[in-house]
């Protein structure tokens, strides 16, 4: 009988031996090896601080005015001339009406309240012949069209907003 009993411990312990190891192996020994390992050195973070401040123009009020001019200018003769040709992009003439309505908005902002009103009327119409550009394809009418009006737009913004006709109208600095 000694013999069974000492049989069956010896099983029953070959058996716990057994079990601890599969389950040492499926659990692992991680939180063991991490005791022991040494652990990389972590550079302290550096905070990065932002301070924003007002950047003060470089120029005066009129020199922004005649430079806003300048660009709505050349902007609008591109526009008209990208009409006349076919093969370029709608992007690109997307990209040059969205320049003169950008444009125009900055010379509004140097303008009394007064003449802003004026120019607001020039704004509105840009703003709907860039809606027009948008189209995929324009027909030769459609692009004749715009053409003229862009071309009437800017003889009117050339008279009445030119900068002699427009020195007693802009904002004091």
């Amino acid at each position: 009988m000694k013999l069974k009993t000492q049989n069956s411990k010896s099983k029953v312990i070959l058996l716990l031996i057994t079990y601890l190891l599969l389950l040492t192996t499926v659990i692992g020994c991680e939180a063991f090896r991490k005791k022991f390992v040494r652990k990389a050195k972590r550079e302290k973070e550096i905070k990065v601080v932002i301070e924003t401040y007002e950047y003060e123009s470089r120029y005066s009020i009129e020199e922004s005015y005649k430079r806003y001019f300048l660009f709505w200018r050349t902007a609008h003769e591109e526009l008209i001339n990208l009409l006349d040709r076919q093969d370029l992009s709608r992007k690109r003439r997307v990209f040059v009406a969205g320049k003169i309505v950008e444009n125009l908005q900055h010379m509004r902002q140097l303008l009394l309240p007064e003449k802003q009103s004026e120019l607001d009327t020039h704004i509105l119409e840009q703003e709907n012949i860039l809606n027009q550009l948008q189209r995929y394809k324009l027909s030769h009418g459609q692009r004749l069209r715009i053409k003229s009006a862009l071309k009437k737009q800017k003889r009117q913004i050339r008279k009445e907003f030119s900068y002699k006709d427009i020195q007693g109208y802009l904002i004091k600095e």
